[in-house]
């Protein structure tokens, strides 16, 4: 990465506006939220806020049950409830032994309503620990709330750079109460070369949102444009990017052809990439890879892309080949997606593990706080050294990466076609060695 700190961050990580001050924005932002009225939200699992009894640890979770992101909460409906059954018995805190509650909010998949889901975990619910993923739109408005008002939160599922830079972060104002483990964009950069490279690839087009997701990965010190670096040629026609919910791609395409574009990336929501896929066939546009990410998280909606689903190229975060187990349970990788799949009769999907893993990191850091104190168990988040079902998370441990994040790795993907079911297979290991390659990657077939 270019640029450089004297603690080893990437100058870029510190970019935008100064944490202070989007923080005292923030908390007046913060007190209007809590006046917002709740109506519509998900109610608590578990029991009520007021309920009488012993002392309860309070686990507040923030998911899109509905909205353009609820594909997420077939996962997080399986995890809490999996969760609420492996954690009956209580987690130990200070040597002491508490029941544990789960609350549920519903973002609505909109940026606004997760911050107002936020606050009715902190203040409605009184939780001790908010955990959030979900992509950035959902993370970064929970995390904001979180911080202002001064409780703990782990949050994943977002590039790492998306949830630091979108939140105003200054590594030498760390965050105090918000911790957030996943991938980053050179690990993006870093695979998708890998599998460009395996397919004779250098021209590559570049499509991405306006949105949070969309300006990581069109930034030019840590983003996509950083394939410079290894002699690729990138086209990315807009300067801003485009609009959820675009009607047209012809611009792009347009472009994209013109330059010889052989591979397109980008960010999309399901939603946009259908609509983009159409008309690469519209226009007579097949690059040797469409390698996009985001978008091609949940089998459902490959299948919805039908024939022009197969051969898609994306990153893998997590799978059912990935060498890790539980530390809850001793379970595998394959095990969690093969209970995922009896109980939901779907597919495993990469957030499923991350899901997972949150509640491994906040009952690991609940295990190694001195009491059920909001600071104790901030303090402890931050010093947690995990072992996960998505591999070991240690906040701040890594070079280059804040004191608040925790880095994971990221293997290659593609997905493929066998009758009308669609499979992810590892086509590049290069990210991490332990993780089996499943298949050989290929070029995009042309439509049928």
């Amino acid at each position: 990465m270019a640029g450089g700190t004297g603690d080893g961050v990437p100058a870029a990580v510190g970019a935008g506006r100064p944490a202070v001050d989007r923080r005292s924005l923030l908390r007046w932002a913060g007190t209007a939220a809590v006046a917002a009225p709740a109506a519509g939200l998900l109610a608590a699992c578990g029991g009520s806020s007021t309920s009488d009894g012993p002392r309860k640890v309070r686990l507040g979770y923030v998911t899109s049950r509905t909205g353009t992101l609820s594909a997420y909460s077939v996962v997080d409906s399986y995890i809490v409830q999996t969760m609420q059954t492996l954690l009956a018995d209580g987690v130990k805190v200070g040597g002491r032994t508490y029941p544990v509650e789960i609350f549920v909010r519903d973002s609505e998949s909109d940026r606004h309503r997760a911050g107002i889901a936020a606050t009715d975990l902190i203040f409605k619910d009184k939780v001790d620990i908010v955990l959030v993923g979900g992509t950035s739109d959902t993370a970064i408005p929970v995390a904001d709330q979180c911080e202002i008002n001064q409780v703990p939160c782990i949050s994943t599922n977002a590039p790492w750079q998306s949830w630091w830079n979108g939140r105003g972060g200054n590594v030498d104002m760390p965050f105090n109460w918000t911790y957030h483990f996943f991938w980053g964009m050179e690990d993006v950069v870093a695979t998708y070369v890998a599998m460009w490279r395996q397919l004779g690839i250098t021209k590559v087009g570049l499509m991405y949102p306006a949105d949070d997701d969309g300006q990581a990965f069109a930034n030019p010190d840590f983003g996509i444009p950083t394939i410079r670096n290894f002699n690729f040629q990138l086209t990315s026609p807009a300067s801003s990017g485009y609009q959820a919910g675009a009607t047209s791609f012809e611009t792009y395409l347009t472009a994209f052809k013109n330059a010889g574009v052989q591979a397109v990336v980008g960010i999309p929501q399901a939603a946009d990439l259908a609509t983009f896929r159409r008309q690469t066939r519209t226009m007579d546009f097949t690059p040797k890879a469409l390698t996009m990410s985001k978008a091609l998280d949940f089998q459902e909606d490959v299948l919805a892309l039908g024939s022009t689903g197969d051969g898609l190229t994306t990153e893998i975060a997590w799978s059912p080949s990935h060498p890790y187990r539980s530390s809850l349970t001793n379970k595998s990788s394959l095990d969690l997606a093969n209970d995922f799949d009896g109980a939901r009769g779907r597919g495993w999907t990469q957030t499923l593990g991350y899901s997972y893993a949150l509640f491994e990191v906040a009952v690991k850091a609940l295990g190694g706080a001195a009491s059920l104190e909001r600071e104790a168990i901030a303090a402890a988040i931050k010093e947690v050294e995990a072992q996960t079902i998505v591999g070991p998370v240690a906040f701040g441990s890594q070079p280059n990466v804040p004191k608040n994040v925790a880095r994971t790795t990221l293997v290659g993907g593609q997905w493929d076609q066998v009758d009308n079911r669609f499979a992810l297979k590892v086509v590049n290991n290069s990210g991490n060695s332990k993780v089996a390659v499943d298949a050989q990657l290929r070029e995009l077939p042309p439509p049928v």
